[in-house]
Protein backbone atom coordinates (compact mmCIF):
# COMPACT_ATOMS: atom_id res chain seq x y z
CA UNK A 1 0.00 0.00 0.00
CA UNK A 2 1.16 3.67 -0.72
CA UNK A 3 0.55 6.63 1.23
CA UNK A 4 -2.43 8.96 -0.03
CA UNK A 5 -2.40 12.70 2.04
CA UNK A 6 -5.09 13.02 4.46
CA UNK A 7 -5.99 9.32 4.58
CA UNK A 8 -2.98 8.18 6.36
CA UNK A 9 -3.62 6.14 10.20
CA UNK A 10 -1.16 5.98 12.47
CA UNK A 11 0.49 2.74 13.48
CA UNK A 12 -0.35 3.17 16.90
CA UNK A 13 -4.36 4.05 16.38
CA UNK A 14 -4.37 0.54 14.85
CA UNK A 15 -5.68 -2.26 16.97
CA UNK A 16 -5.54 -5.78 16.61
CA UNK A 17 -8.36 -7.85 15.81
CA UNK A 18 -8.84 -11.36 17.39
CA UNK A 19 -10.95 -13.80 15.62
CA UNK A 20 -13.87 -15.55 17.77
CA UNK A 21 -12.78 -18.89 19.11
CA UNK A 22 -14.20 -21.69 17.68
CA UNK A 23 -14.25 -25.55 18.21
CA UNK A 24 -11.87 -27.54 16.65
CA UNK A 25 -13.17 -30.14 14.25
CA UNK A 26 -12.80 -33.66 15.34
CA UNK A 27 -10.07 -35.79 12.80
CA UNK A 28 -13.17 -37.84 11.78
CA UNK A 29 -15.53 -35.02 10.37
CA UNK A 30 -14.64 -33.01 7.19
CA UNK A 31 -13.35 -29.49 7.34
CA UNK A 32 -16.64 -28.19 5.81
CA UNK A 33 -18.56 -26.30 7.58
CA UNK A 34 -22.95 -27.96 8.36
CA UNK A 35 -25.45 -25.53 7.15
CA UNK A 36 -28.09 -27.68 8.75
CA UNK A 37 -26.07 -27.22 12.49
CA UNK A 38 -26.02 -23.54 12.01
CA UNK A 39 -29.94 -22.77 10.95
CA UNK A 40 -30.74 -24.68 14.13
CA UNK A 41 -28.83 -22.72 16.43
CA UNK A 42 -29.93 -19.43 14.62
CA UNK A 43 -33.72 -20.87 15.30
CA UNK A 44 -32.35 -21.59 18.74
CA UNK A 45 -31.48 -17.82 19.34
CA UNK A 46 -34.93 -16.73 19.07
CA UNK A 47 -36.41 -14.99 21.84
CA UNK A 48 -40.18 -16.11 20.53
CA UNK A 49 -41.51 -17.97 23.87
CA UNK A 50 -43.89 -21.12 22.20
CA UNK A 51 -46.66 -21.74 24.36
CA UNK A 52 -49.70 -24.31 23.80
CA UNK A 53 -51.52 -20.97 23.76
CA UNK A 54 -49.87 -18.91 21.50
CA UNK A 55 -49.12 -22.09 18.95
CA UNK A 56 -51.59 -20.74 16.96
CA UNK A 57 -50.65 -17.61 16.50
CA UNK A 58 -46.80 -18.27 16.14
CA UNK A 59 -46.95 -20.82 13.48
CA UNK A 60 -49.60 -18.69 11.30
CA UNK A 61 -47.03 -15.45 12.04
CA UNK A 62 -43.92 -17.16 11.16
CA UNK A 63 -44.78 -20.49 9.02
CA UNK A 64 -47.27 -19.02 7.35
CA UNK A 65 -46.67 -15.41 7.36
CA UNK A 66 -50.15 -14.33 6.88
CA UNK A 67 -50.58 -12.61 10.62
CA UNK A 68 -48.60 -9.78 11.59
CA UNK A 69 -46.77 -10.07 14.56
CA UNK A 70 -48.91 -8.92 17.65
CA UNK A 71 -48.96 -5.75 18.99
CA UNK A 72 -47.39 -5.06 22.82
CA UNK A 73 -50.90 -4.24 23.99
CA UNK A 74 -52.74 -6.95 22.00
CA UNK A 75 -50.12 -9.82 24.16
CA UNK A 76 -50.95 -7.84 27.57
CA UNK A 77 -54.49 -8.04 27.02
CA UNK A 78 -54.68 -11.94 25.72
CA UNK A 79 -52.70 -12.47 29.05
CA UNK A 80 -55.34 -10.74 31.11
CA UNK A 81 -58.34 -12.64 29.14
CA UNK A 82 -56.17 -15.79 30.41
CA UNK A 83 -55.72 -15.35 33.65
CA UNK A 84 -59.41 -14.04 34.32
CA UNK A 85 -60.18 -17.19 32.43
CA UNK A 86 -57.73 -19.27 34.72
CA UNK A 87 -59.32 -17.40 37.87
CA UNK A 88 -62.65 -18.75 36.73
CA UNK A 89 -62.05 -22.05 36.06
CA UNK A 90 -60.48 -22.14 39.99
CA UNK A 91 -63.90 -20.66 41.19
CA UNK A 92 -65.89 -22.82 39.50
CA UNK A 93 -63.70 -25.95 40.72
CA UNK A 94 -63.82 -24.24 44.26
CA UNK A 95 -67.62 -24.07 44.13
CA UNK A 96 -68.16 -27.84 43.28
CA UNK A 97 -65.87 -28.63 46.22
CA UNK A 98 -67.92 -26.05 48.21
CA UNK A 99 -71.74 -27.42 47.05
CA UNK A 100 -70.30 -31.26 47.61
CA UNK A 101 -69.45 -30.46 51.05
CA UNK A 102 -72.67 -28.79 52.21
CA UNK A 103 -74.90 -31.29 50.71
CA UNK A 104 -75.08 -32.80 54.60
CA UNK A 105 -75.60 -29.68 55.84
CA UNK A 106 -76.67 -26.85 54.08
CA UNK A 107 -75.90 -23.23 55.08
CA UNK A 108 -78.03 -20.79 56.49
CA UNK A 109 -78.08 -17.31 56.53
CA UNK A 110 -78.03 -15.17 60.26
CA UNK A 111 -81.84 -15.22 60.48
CA UNK A 112 -81.74 -18.79 59.61
CA UNK A 113 -83.67 -18.18 55.89
CA UNK A 114 -81.42 -18.90 52.50
CA UNK A 115 -78.60 -19.31 51.63
CA UNK A 116 -75.06 -17.69 52.83
CA UNK A 117 -73.92 -14.53 51.69
CA UNK A 118 -70.45 -16.15 50.69
CA UNK A 119 -72.32 -18.81 48.84
CA UNK A 120 -74.51 -16.00 47.22
CA UNK A 121 -71.35 -13.58 46.25
CA UNK A 122 -69.87 -16.73 44.61
CA UNK A 123 -73.01 -17.68 42.51
CA UNK A 124 -73.28 -14.16 41.40
CA UNK A 125 -69.82 -13.61 40.41
CA UNK A 126 -69.90 -17.69 38.47
CA UNK A 127 -72.88 -15.90 36.20
CA UNK A 128 -70.98 -12.77 35.98
CA UNK A 129 -68.07 -14.62 34.52
CA UNK A 130 -70.07 -16.96 32.32
CA UNK A 131 -71.48 -14.20 30.75
CA UNK A 132 -68.58 -12.02 30.12
CA UNK A 133 -67.02 -15.45 29.02
CA UNK A 134 -69.90 -15.83 25.73
CA UNK A 135 -69.69 -12.23 25.18
CA UNK A 136 -65.73 -12.74 24.37
CA UNK A 137 -66.52 -15.90 22.89
CA UNK A 138 -68.50 -14.17 20.43
CA UNK A 139 -66.74 -11.76 19.85
CA UNK A 140 -63.91 -13.72 18.95
CA UNK A 141 -65.72 -15.64 16.61
CA UNK A 142 -67.02 -12.80 15.12
CA UNK A 143 -63.84 -11.57 14.67
CA UNK A 144 -62.26 -14.61 13.22
CA UNK A 145 -64.99 -15.57 10.69
CA UNK A 146 -64.95 -13.43 7.16
CA UNK A 147 -67.80 -11.64 5.85
CA UNK A 148 -67.67 -13.82 3.31
CA UNK A 149 -68.76 -16.94 5.30
CA UNK A 150 -71.59 -14.98 6.68
CA UNK A 151 -75.60 -16.11 6.94
CA UNK A 152 -77.54 -14.74 3.66
CA UNK A 153 -80.16 -11.99 5.03
CA UNK A 154 -83.50 -13.01 3.72
CA UNK A 155 -84.55 -11.80 0.12
CA UNK A 156 -86.28 -8.55 0.03
CA UNK A 157 -90.03 -8.21 -1.12
CA UNK A 158 -90.02 -7.90 -4.86
CA UNK A 159 -92.79 -5.09 -4.86
CA UNK A 160 -90.98 -3.12 -3.19
CA UNK A 161 -87.88 -3.73 -5.59
CA UNK A 162 -89.73 -3.47 -8.58
CA UNK A 163 -89.72 -0.36 -11.07
CA UNK A 164 -92.37 1.50 -12.49
CA UNK A 165 -91.98 -0.25 -15.75
CA UNK A 166 -91.16 -3.33 -14.10
CA UNK A 167 -94.67 -3.32 -12.30
CA UNK A 168 -96.26 -2.59 -15.36
CA UNK A 169 -94.74 -5.44 -17.41
CA UNK A 170 -95.93 -7.69 -13.94
CA UNK A 171 -99.94 -6.48 -14.86
CA UNK A 172 -99.67 -7.19 -18.25
CA UNK A 173 -98.31 -10.53 -17.60
CA UNK A 174 -101.20 -11.01 -14.70
CA UNK A 175 -103.84 -10.48 -17.73
CA UNK A 176 -102.19 -12.22 -20.57
CA UNK A 177 -102.71 -15.15 -18.05
CA UNK A 178 -106.32 -14.13 -17.62
CA UNK A 179 -106.84 -13.84 -20.87
CA UNK A 180 -105.78 -17.58 -21.78
CA UNK A 181 -107.65 -18.91 -19.15
CA UNK A 182 -110.76 -17.40 -20.12
CA UNK A 183 -110.19 -18.58 -23.42
CA UNK A 184 -109.48 -22.17 -22.35
CA UNK A 185 -112.68 -21.97 -20.68
CA UNK A 186 -114.61 -20.60 -23.98
CA UNK A 187 -112.66 -23.23 -26.14
CA UNK A 188 -113.41 -26.41 -23.73
CA UNK A 189 -116.09 -28.41 -22.37
CA UNK A 190 -117.01 -27.96 -19.18
CA UNK A 191 -116.16 -31.71 -17.79
CA UNK A 192 -112.36 -30.97 -18.67
CA UNK A 193 -112.78 -26.94 -16.88
CA UNK A 194 -114.09 -28.93 -13.24
CA UNK A 195 -110.99 -30.94 -14.05
CA UNK A 196 -108.70 -28.34 -14.34
CA UNK A 197 -110.09 -26.63 -11.73
CA UNK A 198 -109.68 -29.79 -9.29
CA UNK A 199 -106.07 -30.60 -10.33
CA UNK A 200 -105.29 -26.44 -9.95
CA UNK A 201 -107.55 -25.07 -7.88
CA UNK A 202 -105.40 -21.63 -7.29
CA UNK A 203 -106.36 -20.85 -10.83
CA UNK A 204 -109.81 -20.37 -9.93
CA UNK A 205 -108.66 -17.53 -7.80
CA UNK A 206 -106.33 -16.40 -10.27
CA UNK A 207 -109.03 -16.16 -12.66
CA UNK A 208 -111.48 -14.44 -10.79
CA UNK A 209 -109.10 -11.70 -9.83
CA UNK A 210 -108.25 -11.30 -13.60
CA UNK A 211 -112.24 -11.17 -14.09
CA UNK A 212 -112.62 -8.19 -11.54
CA UNK A 213 -109.87 -6.53 -12.76
CA UNK A 214 -111.13 -6.42 -16.54
CA UNK A 215 -114.50 -5.05 -14.68
CA UNK A 216 -113.20 -2.33 -12.96
CA UNK A 217 -110.63 -1.13 -15.27
CA UNK A 218 -112.80 -1.71 -19.35
CA UNK A 219 -116.66 -2.44 -18.17
CA UNK A 220 -119.12 0.48 -18.16
CA UNK A 221 -121.48 -1.70 -15.41
CA UNK A 222 -121.27 -5.28 -14.39
CA UNK A 223 -124.74 -7.08 -15.37
CA UNK A 224 -124.80 -8.86 -11.88
CA UNK A 225 -125.55 -5.05 -10.25
CA UNK A 226 -128.38 -5.16 -12.41
CA UNK A 227 -129.71 -8.49 -11.41
CA UNK A 228 -129.04 -7.69 -7.27
CA UNK A 229 -131.45 -4.39 -7.92
CA UNK A 230 -133.92 -6.49 -9.76
CA UNK A 231 -134.34 -9.21 -7.43
CA UNK A 232 -134.38 -6.52 -4.87
CA UNK A 233 -137.14 -4.61 -6.64
CA UNK A 234 -139.33 -7.50 -7.79
CA UNK A 235 -138.94 -9.25 -4.25
CA UNK A 236 -140.27 -6.05 -2.85
CA UNK A 237 -143.43 -6.66 -4.36
CA UNK A 238 -145.77 -9.63 -2.67
CA UNK A 239 -148.56 -11.24 -4.91
CA UNK A 240 -152.10 -9.75 -4.26
CA UNK A 241 -154.04 -11.87 -1.46
CA UNK A 242 -157.39 -13.81 -1.79
CA UNK A 243 -160.28 -11.59 -2.75
CA UNK A 244 -157.93 -8.87 -3.36
CA UNK A 245 -157.60 -7.09 -6.98
CA UNK A 246 -154.33 -7.74 -9.05
CA UNK A 247 -152.62 -4.07 -9.37
CA UNK A 248 -152.37 -3.94 -13.13
CA UNK A 249 -148.94 -1.97 -12.49
CA UNK A 250 -147.58 -4.68 -10.20
CA UNK A 251 -148.60 -7.36 -12.84
CA UNK A 252 -145.59 -9.46 -14.23
CA UNK A 253 -143.37 -7.98 -12.15
CA UNK A 254 -143.31 -9.90 -8.61
CA UNK A 255 -141.03 -12.69 -8.33
CA UNK A 256 -142.06 -16.35 -8.81
CA UNK A 257 -143.02 -18.11 -5.68
CA UNK A 258 -144.63 -20.99 -4.49
CA UNK A 259 -147.12 -21.42 -2.04
CA UNK A 260 -145.70 -20.66 0.98
CA UNK A 261 -144.26 -17.80 -0.72
CA UNK A 262 -140.63 -18.63 -1.37
CA UNK A 263 -138.42 -17.87 -4.15
CA UNK A 264 -135.70 -19.93 -5.45
CA UNK A 265 -132.92 -18.87 -7.20
CA UNK A 266 -129.83 -20.50 -8.56
CA UNK A 267 -126.99 -18.22 -10.04
CA UNK A 268 -125.12 -20.76 -12.50
CA UNK A 269 -121.64 -19.93 -13.08
CA UNK A 270 -121.54 -17.45 -9.74
CA UNK A 271 -117.69 -17.14 -10.05
CA UNK A 272 -117.10 -15.55 -6.87
CA UNK A 273 -120.75 -15.53 -5.43
CA UNK A 274 -121.51 -11.42 -5.65
CA UNK A 275 -124.93 -11.67 -5.99
CA UNK A 276 -125.06 -14.47 -3.06
CA UNK A 277 -123.06 -11.86 -1.01
CA UNK A 278 -125.35 -9.06 -2.08
CA UNK A 279 -128.74 -10.48 -1.37
CA UNK A 280 -128.15 -12.67 1.77
CA UNK A 281 -128.37 -9.92 4.37
CA UNK A 282 -131.83 -9.60 2.92
CA UNK A 283 -132.35 -12.79 2.07
CA UNK A 284 -135.04 -13.49 5.08
CA UNK A 285 -137.13 -10.10 4.21
CA UNK A 286 -137.37 -10.69 0.52
CA UNK A 287 -138.25 -14.69 1.42
CA UNK A 288 -135.66 -16.00 -1.19
CA UNK A 289 -133.75 -19.13 -1.21
CA UNK A 290 -130.35 -18.57 -3.01
CA UNK A 291 -128.17 -21.47 -4.37
CA UNK A 292 -124.60 -20.73 -6.11
CA UNK A 293 -123.06 -23.09 -8.28
CA UNK A 294 -119.57 -23.08 -10.10
CA UNK A 295 -116.32 -25.53 -11.08
CA UNK A 296 -114.72 -24.52 -7.67
CA UNK A 297 -116.00 -23.94 -3.96
CA UNK A 298 -113.40 -22.33 -2.22
CA UNK A 299 -113.09 -22.69 1.53
CA UNK A 300 -115.59 -20.76 3.90
CA UNK A 301 -117.76 -20.16 1.06
CA UNK A 302 -121.10 -20.56 -0.04
CA UNK A 303 -120.35 -22.04 -3.97
CA UNK A 304 -121.40 -25.56 -4.24
CA UNK A 305 -118.72 -27.49 -6.64
CA UNK A 306 -120.57 -28.99 -9.86
CA UNK A 307 -120.34 -28.94 -13.29
CA UNK A 308 -123.48 -26.85 -14.65
CA UNK A 309 -124.39 -29.59 -17.15
CA UNK A 310 -125.00 -31.53 -14.15
CA UNK A 311 -126.67 -30.16 -10.96
CA UNK A 312 -126.53 -31.73 -7.79
CA UNK A 313 -130.44 -29.68 -7.19
CA UNK A 314 -134.00 -32.12 -8.27
CA UNK A 315 -136.42 -31.69 -10.95
CA UNK A 316 -138.82 -28.53 -10.78
CA UNK A 317 -136.93 -26.97 -7.31
CA UNK A 318 -135.99 -23.56 -8.87
CA UNK A 319 -138.04 -20.69 -9.54
CA UNK A 320 -135.16 -18.73 -11.46
CA UNK A 321 -132.46 -19.55 -12.89
CA UNK A 322 -129.70 -17.08 -13.87
CA UNK A 323 -126.79 -17.19 -16.91
CA UNK A 324 -124.73 -14.22 -16.21
CA UNK A 325 -121.78 -14.49 -18.72
CA UNK A 326 -121.57 -18.08 -17.43
CA UNK A 327 -122.95 -19.80 -20.93
CA UNK A 328 -119.07 -20.75 -21.28
CA UNK A 329 -117.77 -24.04 -23.04
CA UNK A 330 -118.37 -25.70 -25.99
CA UNK A 331 -121.26 -27.60 -24.81
CA UNK A 332 -123.14 -24.51 -23.39
CA UNK A 333 -126.64 -25.89 -24.92
CA UNK A 334 -126.63 -28.78 -22.05
CA UNK A 335 -126.51 -25.69 -19.24
CA UNK A 336 -129.95 -24.38 -21.08
CA UNK A 337 -131.48 -28.55 -21.32
CA UNK A 338 -130.03 -29.02 -17.43
CA UNK A 339 -131.88 -25.02 -16.25
CA UNK A 340 -134.92 -26.39 -18.16
CA UNK A 341 -134.77 -29.75 -15.85
CA UNK A 342 -134.63 -27.69 -12.43
CA UNK A 343 -137.37 -24.86 -13.15
CA UNK A 344 -140.58 -25.58 -12.31
CA UNK A 345 -143.05 -26.73 -14.78
CA UNK A 346 -146.31 -24.87 -14.07
CA UNK A 347 -145.26 -22.04 -16.93
CA UNK A 348 -143.59 -19.33 -14.02
CA UNK A 349 -139.83 -20.48 -14.02
CA UNK A 350 -137.99 -17.91 -15.45
CA UNK A 351 -134.36 -18.22 -16.98
CA UNK A 352 -132.72 -14.91 -17.40
CA UNK A 353 -129.43 -14.48 -19.19
CA UNK A 354 -126.56 -12.17 -20.01
CA UNK A 355 -124.46 -12.48 -22.64
CA UNK A 356 -121.35 -10.50 -24.62
CA UNK A 357 -122.77 -9.31 -27.89
CA UNK A 358 -119.85 -9.87 -29.76
CA UNK A 359 -120.63 -13.72 -29.02
CA UNK A 360 -123.86 -13.44 -31.20
CA UNK A 361 -123.68 -12.36 -34.97
CA UNK A 362 -124.83 -9.75 -36.50
CA UNK A 363 -127.67 -8.61 -38.82
CA UNK A 364 -127.55 -8.97 -42.43
CA UNK A 365 -129.29 -5.60 -44.07
CA UNK A 366 -131.01 -5.52 -47.42
CA UNK A 367 -130.45 -2.19 -49.64
CA UNK A 368 -134.70 -2.85 -50.19
CA UNK A 369 -136.83 -4.96 -48.80
CA UNK A 370 -140.83 -4.66 -49.31
CA UNK A 371 -143.42 -4.63 -47.30
CA UNK A 372 -143.34 -1.29 -45.31
CA UNK A 373 -144.12 1.64 -46.06
CA UNK A 374 -141.91 5.06 -45.21
CA UNK A 375 -143.27 8.34 -44.44
CA UNK A 376 -144.21 10.77 -47.48
CA UNK A 377 -143.91 14.70 -47.39
CA UNK A 378 -146.44 16.23 -49.07
CA UNK A 379 -144.69 16.58 -52.19
CA UNK A 380 -144.31 13.36 -52.92
CA UNK A 381 -147.88 12.60 -51.63
CA UNK A 382 -149.49 15.25 -54.60
CA UNK A 383 -146.56 14.27 -57.11
CA UNK A 384 -147.28 10.60 -56.54
CA UNK A 385 -151.01 10.77 -57.20
CA UNK A 386 -150.49 13.18 -60.29
CA UNK A 387 -148.33 9.87 -61.43
CA UNK A 388 -151.26 7.61 -61.16
CA UNK A 389 -153.71 9.81 -62.33
CA UNK A 390 -151.24 10.46 -65.40
CA UNK A 391 -151.40 13.41 -65.37
CA UNK A 392 -147.22 14.04 -64.49
CA UNK A 393 -145.40 11.20 -66.07
CA UNK A 394 -141.98 12.93 -65.27
CA UNK A 395 -142.30 12.34 -61.92
CA UNK A 396 -138.87 11.62 -59.80
CA UNK A 397 -141.03 9.43 -57.71
CA UNK A 398 -140.74 5.67 -57.34
CA UNK A 399 -142.85 3.35 -56.30
CA UNK A 400 -140.02 0.84 -54.97
CA UNK A 401 -139.25 3.62 -53.11
CA UNK A 402 -142.46 4.32 -51.17
CA UNK A 403 -142.29 0.39 -50.35
CA UNK A 404 -138.57 0.11 -49.16
CA UNK A 405 -138.36 -0.48 -45.39
CA UNK A 406 -134.75 1.07 -43.86
CA UNK A 407 -133.69 -2.05 -42.51
CA UNK A 408 -132.73 -1.12 -39.61
CA UNK A 409 -133.87 -2.84 -36.41
CA UNK A 410 -136.31 -0.62 -33.54
CA UNK A 411 -132.86 -0.28 -31.77
CA UNK A 412 -129.92 1.62 -33.54
CA UNK A 413 -128.05 -2.31 -32.41
CA UNK A 414 -126.65 -5.22 -34.99
CA UNK A 415 -126.40 -7.61 -32.19
CA UNK A 416 -128.62 -10.91 -33.93
CA UNK A 417 -130.29 -13.44 -31.37
CA UNK A 418 -132.69 -15.04 -33.43
CA UNK A 419 -130.69 -18.20 -33.80
CA UNK A 420 -130.29 -17.70 -29.68
CA UNK A 421 -133.87 -17.56 -29.51
CA UNK A 422 -134.34 -20.15 -31.35
CA UNK A 423 -131.93 -22.90 -29.37
CA UNK A 424 -134.09 -22.24 -26.41
CA UNK A 425 -137.43 -22.28 -27.97
CA UNK A 426 -136.47 -25.99 -29.03
CA UNK A 427 -135.21 -26.57 -25.04
CA UNK A 428 -139.21 -25.59 -24.00
CA UNK A 429 -138.32 -22.20 -23.40
CA UNK A 430 -140.40 -19.05 -25.00
CA UNK A 431 -138.53 -15.41 -24.89
CA UNK A 432 -140.33 -12.21 -23.25
CA UNK A 433 -139.98 -9.84 -25.97
CA UNK A 434 -140.42 -7.02 -23.30
CA UNK A 435 -137.51 -8.28 -21.41
CA UNK A 436 -134.68 -7.71 -24.25
CA UNK A 437 -132.21 -5.05 -23.92
CA UNK A 438 -129.48 -4.10 -25.89
CA UNK A 439 -128.97 -0.73 -24.20
CA UNK A 440 -125.37 -1.68 -22.78
CA UNK A 441 -122.51 -1.40 -26.00
CA UNK A 442 -121.14 -4.63 -24.16
CA UNK A 443 -123.84 -7.08 -22.90
CA UNK A 444 -127.37 -8.62 -23.97
CA UNK A 445 -129.97 -9.12 -21.37
CA UNK A 446 -133.63 -11.26 -22.00
CA UNK A 447 -135.66 -13.19 -20.10
CA UNK A 448 -137.21 -16.73 -21.12
CA UNK A 449 -140.06 -18.65 -19.67
CA UNK A 450 -139.85 -22.25 -19.07
CA UNK A 451 -143.07 -23.16 -21.57
CA UNK A 452 -143.84 -26.23 -22.78
CA UNK A 453 -141.82 -29.41 -23.44
CA UNK A 454 -138.42 -29.38 -25.60
CA UNK A 455 -138.20 -30.63 -28.89
CA UNK A 456 -134.43 -31.15 -28.99
CA UNK A 457 -132.31 -32.27 -26.52
CA UNK A 458 -131.63 -35.11 -23.81
CA UNK A 459 -135.66 -33.96 -22.28
CA UNK A 460 -137.12 -33.99 -25.97
CA UNK A 461 -138.59 -37.63 -24.71
CA UNK A 462 -140.52 -36.17 -21.68
CA UNK A 463 -143.73 -34.50 -21.79
CA UNK A 464 -144.68 -32.30 -19.25
CA UNK A 465 -147.87 -30.33 -18.99
CA UNK A 466 -147.21 -27.63 -21.12
CA UNK A 467 -148.77 -24.59 -18.64
CA UNK A 468 -148.41 -21.51 -20.80
CA UNK A 469 -150.81 -19.41 -21.01
CA UNK A 470 -150.36 -18.37 -24.47
CA UNK A 471 -149.93 -14.43 -24.11
CA UNK A 472 -148.86 -12.28 -27.09
CA UNK A 473 -145.76 -10.98 -24.63
CA UNK A 474 -144.01 -14.69 -25.78
CA UNK A 475 -142.38 -14.08 -29.18
CA UNK A 476 -143.78 -16.96 -31.49
CA UNK A 477 -141.39 -17.61 -34.73
CA UNK A 478 -143.30 -18.39 -37.38
CA UNK A 479 -142.03 -20.65 -39.67
CA UNK A 480 -139.48 -21.71 -36.98
CA UNK A 481 -140.45 -25.85 -36.71
CA UNK A 482 -138.88 -26.19 -40.02
CA UNK A 483 -135.58 -25.03 -39.38
CA UNK A 484 -133.47 -27.50 -38.26
CA UNK A 485 -129.82 -26.51 -36.91
CA UNK A 486 -127.04 -29.93 -36.12
CA UNK A 487 -125.93 -29.78 -33.01
CA UNK A 488 -122.22 -28.30 -34.45
CA UNK A 489 -124.56 -25.33 -35.47
CA UNK A 490 -126.01 -24.91 -32.32
CA UNK A 491 -123.10 -24.63 -30.47
CA UNK A 492 -121.76 -22.66 -32.93
CA UNK A 493 -124.52 -20.00 -32.44
CA UNK A 494 -122.64 -17.81 -29.34
CA UNK A 495 -118.63 -17.62 -30.62
CA UNK A 496 -116.27 -17.96 -27.98
CA UNK A 497 -114.28 -15.20 -26.83
CA UNK A 498 -110.73 -15.66 -28.26
CA UNK A 499 -107.80 -12.87 -27.60
CA UNK A 500 -105.85 -11.78 -30.75
CA UNK A 501 -101.81 -12.76 -30.04
CA UNK A 502 -99.99 -10.06 -28.55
Amino acid sequence: MFAVPGWSVSASALKQQSLPTQAKPQANESAKPNVKDNAKSNKRKRDDHVTKKNVDSMYRQHIEGSLKPPKPWEVKRAKAEQKFKDQQADASKQDQDTDAASASVPETSADGQGEGKASKKRRRNKKKGSQQEAQQDNSAVSAETPAAEALPSAPPRTAATLTPLQQAMRQKLISSRFRHLNETLYTTPSEKALELFTTSPELFEEYHAGFSRQVKESWPSNPVDGYITAIRTRGAIHAPKRGNKPDPKARGLALPRRPQGTCTIADLGCGDAQLHRALIPNSRKLNLKLHSFDLHAPKDSPITKADISNLPIEDGSVDVAIFCLSLMGTNWVSFVEEAWRVLRSDGKGECWVSEVKSRFGKVTRKKAQIGAKRTLTKAEKKKLNKKKKGDDADSDVDEDDIFAEDARPAQDDETDISAFVEVFRTRGFVLKSETVDKSNKMFVKMEFVKHGAPAKGKHASAAPAAAGNGKKRFIERPGAAEKRMSAEEEAAVLKPCVYKIR
